[in-house]
């Protein structure tokens, strides 16, 4: 299978951390989702959350899955939600046709954290904003936007969130779509 490996080095700022776990990672949660994703790697690089059970993002198998749309999609200039452990760049920067990429990330720690470390290069923007509440700028569009952004803490449920962040960016944007949602199912 294919997986996307980032380097981030450990550590904790605020409400979060970047760890670095192993197959072998006593945590109960990590264990049943290796075995749920028939993850079978030595190691991960996982962003974690106070508040959250498991781990928000993980260079695993998985998550690789998960965005697979973005994958398939990604083109001219793209607009992200979230930064998480920065694997997304990692893909992007190789990417053919890729003009810009504009990275909205609400929590400092995890742009302390991620992005002195995460692979980018001149066509990468950092903006530290919540992309729900973050207004674009007159006139921008993107080709795409990727939509990684809701945890279980999120006021809204998620199909309440997918469909605020639908009516916001539709206007913007020539497609769209979210991690966490099932290919072929709105």
């Amino acid at each position: 299978m294919t997986r996307i490996q980032v380097n981030i080095p450990a550590g904790v700022s605020g409400d979060f951390e970047v760890a670095h776990y192993t197959n072998q990672t006593t945590d109960r949660q990590w264990q049943m989702y290796l075995e749920m994703k028939n993850e079978a790697h030595s190691n991960y690089c996982v962003l974690i959350k106070d508040c959250c059970p498991m781990p928000i993002m993980q260079d695993s198998e998985g998550e690789y899955r998960e965005h697979q749309w973005l994958w398939d999609n990604a083109t001219g200039d793209v607009l992200i939600g979230g930064l998480g452990i920065g694997m997304v760049n990692e893909f992007l920067i190789n990417a053919p046709n890729i003009n810009s990429v504009t990275i909205i990330e609400n929590s400092q720690d995890v742009i302390d954290l991620v992005w002195p470390h995460c692979t980018k290069d001149n066509r990468f923007t950092l903006i530290q904003a919540d992309i729900e509440t973050w207004t674009p700028p007159a006139n921008s569009h993107w080709n795409v936007i990727w939509f990684d952004t809701w945890c279980t803490d999120n006021s809204m449920n998620w199909m309440d969130y997918k469909t605020a962040m639908i009516n916001k960016y539709s206007q913007y944007c020539d497609i769209m779509d979210f991690w966490g949602s099932l290919p072929g199912v709105d």
